[in-house]
């Protein structure tokens, strides 16, 4: 015998299919179910986690008043300087990095845009990186380009270092 987690009542679990059985029938599992449900809509009165604002919540789960402000908190780099205004020079605003046109170039995407640090190491190299090579930001400031800020690693030696 066993107690119901739904409406306590004692069930002989031998009679049911699950050896494991939690309710005493399939109607009382499906009320259970419904009631936790319900329970986990939890709409009402939250707090903007980027703003401050309170805002009547729409789903159970909802942390940000609007769409602006989730965009917003989704931005990790808005921290970035005005000299990255150049026609030539892109800057991806979701990831940091700059691109620069160079549609030549083997590792230059649809667009014919290549990241700038990659081209500033090849120079320096006097050849194209491999795919196995990465270039890594000292400072973690991805758009800080200067030449003393960049070094080259392997994979292995990247995904080693803390981001």
């Amino acid at each position: 015998m066993k107690n119901c987690i739904g409406c306590g009542k004692l069930f002989d679990e031998n009679l049911s299919r699950c050896s494991r059985a939690l309710y005493c029938d399939t109607s009382c599992r499906y009320r259970s179910k419904a009631r936790r449900h319900y329970k986990r809509k939890g709409r009402g009165i939250g707090k903007c986690i980027r703003c401050g604002i309170e805002f009547k919540k729409s789903g159970y789960l909802q942390k940000y008043c609007s769409t602006k402000c989730s965009s917003d908190s989704q931005r990790k780099y808005l921290s970035i300087p005005d000299c990255l205004e150049e026609a030539s020079r892109k800057l991806d605003k979701n990831i940091g990095y700059v691109r620069v046109y160079c549609p030549m170039h083997p590792h230059a995407n649809t667009w014919g845009y290549v990241y700038e640090h990659r081209l500033i190491v090849e120079g320096l190299l006097g050849r194209y990186l491999d795919n196995k090579e990465h270039v890594h930001h000292k400072n973690g400031k991805r758009w800080d380009n200067r030449l003393e800020n960049l070094q080259v690693l392997s994979s292995s030696e990247h995904s080693k270092i803390k981001k």
